[in-house]
């Protein structure tokens, strides 16, 4: 059986002005900011993963 991937979780900071804009179009698309989040960020972070050379995936 495979293990599980192990994730790390990130926290960012914004303007409440730009959080509120987030929430509010989270809310339009009726899912979770964190959703929306990973739903912008995905493509970018598989772009990085052609890009940059692979490192060993376990943790540091």
């Amino acid at each position: 059986m495979a293990s599980p991937k192990i994730k790390k979780q990130i926290s960012i900071f914004l303007p409440i002005s730009d959080w509120r804009i987030l929430r509010q179009e989270a809310a339009r698309l009726g899912v979770p900011i964190t959703e929306l989040c990973r739903r912008w960020i995905c493509p970018e972070i598989a772009e990085l993963h052609h890009r940059l050379p692979h490192r060993d995936e376990s943790p540091t």
